[in-house]
């Protein structure tokens, strides 16, 4: 399996995203997701940062939060459409 950007992923919780953008830094794989509305036709107002942990053929999906978190990584994504 693996996330690529313009799909929809489903979280454990049964929520529906789609990959709005992917970075890379130190080595982490981080995306930037929309919730996408019950039909997948449309995106809510409901975005999220998050980072992949790979496990063999599983793939873990964390929210990136705190502060200091946030600081380092969304200008990672704000470079990455500019570029």
């Amino acid at each position: 399996m693996e996330i690529v950007e313009g799909k929809i992923i489903t979280l454990g919780n049964k929520e529906r995203y789609l990959v709005v953008s992917k970075v890379v830094h130190n080595n982490n794989d981080y995306f930037y997701i929309a919730e996408c509305n019950d039909g997948d036709t449309d995106i809510k107002d409901n975005y999220k940062i998050v980072k992949a942990t790979y496990d063999n053929d599983k793939i873990f999906i964390d929210e990136v939060v705190g502060e200091a978190n946030l600081k380092t990584v969304l200008p990672l994504f704000v470079q990455n459409t500019t570029n």
